[in-house]
């Protein structure tokens, strides 16, 4: 076998035990129940993650392990059962061999935001600083800072700065 196909052998079993061990970690971490262990177990995975920060049980990170594609700032507050979605593709799915649907970006959540239950956070947004995105919310876009966002889009519903009380479900 030629040296060069030999690296590339290498270099792709050297990927596939990078993922299978990060993906491991991600399980350990989403399930511990010692709060500054999960932020460490997601941090050694890639997850830029700030200092007090909050991440609750079962919060999801997908970004193909990609380091710094998902960065928390200081002081946010995630609840549980968040998804953050940096990469997505549809796997085998014929569709992925005849358009183009993979999309992959940045996901940054500044200082102080808070993300309630349930949120799904999609590929390229930004959380603006102090903005809160209310439970079972989808954020496809830029959230300004100090926003209140809920819905499926989330859309802003208020400014946290106006508020003396926040109210993040609609009756």
């Amino acid at each position: 076998m030629p040296k060069p196909a030999k690296k590339n052998i290498i270099r792709k079993i050297h990927t596939i035990l990078k993922a299978g061990i990060f993906s491991l970690i991600r399980l350990i971490s989403r399930n511990m129940i010692i709060p500054p262990l999960r932020i460490v177990l997601f941090r050694l995975t890639g997850i830029k993650i700030g200092k007090l920060v909050v991440i609750n049980m079962d919060t999801r990170f997908l970004d193909d392990f990609i380091p710094g594609l998902i960065q928390i700032d200081d002081g946010v507050a995630i609840g549980p059962n968040v998804t953050f979605i940096a990469c997505s593709y549809p796997n085998n799915s014929f569709i992925g061999k005849v358009y183009d649907f993979d999309k992959r970006g940045k996901i940054h959540v500044r200082e102080g935001a808070w993300i309630g239950t349930g949120a799904v956070i999609h590929p390229g947004v930004t959380i603006g600083k102090g903005a809160v995105i209310g439970s079972n919310a989808v954020v496809t876009k830029n959230v300004d800072d100090f926003s209140i966002m809920v819905g499926v889009p989330a859309r802003k519903i208020g400014d946290v700065r106006k508020k003396s009380k926040i109210i993040l479900y609609e009756t």
